[in-house]
């Protein structure tokens, strides 16, 4: 809902208040949503502890067939998760092949993190509820790591194209990560930055901010390196807390004008035209300009 505000105040409105919802593709396979579910599923298990799981780096280093061991815990998600009526719905081998290509997905990640700085995964799937300028949240984080240094550090992942440049101010195109860090920490704990972990065949990274990222994550991290030429800081974390702090007032305050954030793009990935017209608005705009141009030409 946040997120919504900050993109387009009447997105905002249509969502949480009226709980309008855009049109959704039909898919002959799992949905990408569903796709997404079932890898934060598998990485859940996998870094979920003993007895099945693991939750230091010195335990993943230990994994000597890793494919197998991922290969494990897909089975176990794809039984728990996969509603019945789904799997009856489509092709064994198909599911198989879903298995697979999720298990290949999770190993490469899990050689991409072997390469870390020494950490543990203090808490996965965390549940937190905040209080935002009067509104409840309740609130899931992914991951919470805790690096050699003793910070904690917020890990959101991803199987999509998303980059930090979402988290800009002062109308993020997202606010899920920086509500996580400003709001759901432990205010005993110390945050060393928050993260997405884009887990994407070939294109295997993190991606924000953190504030030594080369002595906390990648040993030898050269400066040209994102995560080290932007490091995190606490004026960033307390200029998000008052954007996501005005986003909540202003929510309640009733604020809910069409106003994309950065149009035409913002309401393209929106589906909630036809209750905006902001389309038929626009048409009406330029046809006006058009007029206004012709009579200024036979003036």
């Amino acid at each position: 809902m946040l997120t919504a505000q900050s993109q387009c105040p009447f997105k905002a409105f249509a969502t949480a208040r009226l709980a309008a919802q855009g049109w959704q593709p039909a898919e002959a396979g799992l949905t990408p949503s569903q796709r997404g579910q079932l890898l934060h599923a598998v990485l859940h298990a996998v870094w979920s502890g003993p007895p099945d799981g693991i939750h230091t780096h010195a335990e993943l280093l230990s994994k000597h067939d890793q494919e197998a061991f991922v290969a494990g815990h897909v089975r176990r998600v794809f039984a728990q998760e996969l509603r019945p009526h789904l799997r009856e719905r489509m092709p064994r081998r198909y599911l198989e092949l879903e298995g697979l290509r999720l298990t290949w997905l999770v190993t490469e990640w899990l050689n991409y993190e072997a390469v870390r700085v020494p950490f543990e995964v203090a808490d996965t799937e965390v549940k937190r509820t905040v209080q935002v300028a009067g509104l409840t949240f309740d609130l899931r984080l992914d991951r919470i790591d805790r690096l050699n240094d003793g910070t904690e550090l917020v890990i959101d992942y991803k199987s999509g194209d998303v980059s930090p440049s979402e988290w800009d101010l002062p109308r993020p195109d997202d606010v899920q990560l920086p509500l996580y860090a400003g709001f759901a920490i432990d205010q005993n704990e110390v945050l060393s930055g928050l993260v997405f972990a884009k887990v994407r065949t070939g294109e295997m990274k993190f991606a924000g901010y953190i504030g030594d990222a080369a002595g906390t994550l990648f040993p030898g991290l050269k400066g040209t390196n994102p995560l080290v030429k932007r490091p995190f800081g606490a004026e960033q974390l307390v200029a998000w807390r008052e954007c996501i702090e005005q986003l909540a007032k202003d929510f309640l305050a009733g604020r809910a004008e069409v106003e994309p954030r950065e149009a035409p793009k913002t309401c393209e990935r929106c589906g909630l035209q036809v209750l905006c017209r902001i389309q038929e608005h626009q048409a009406q705009l330029k046809a006006e300009d058009d007029s206004e141009g012709e009579e200024n030409g036979d003036e």
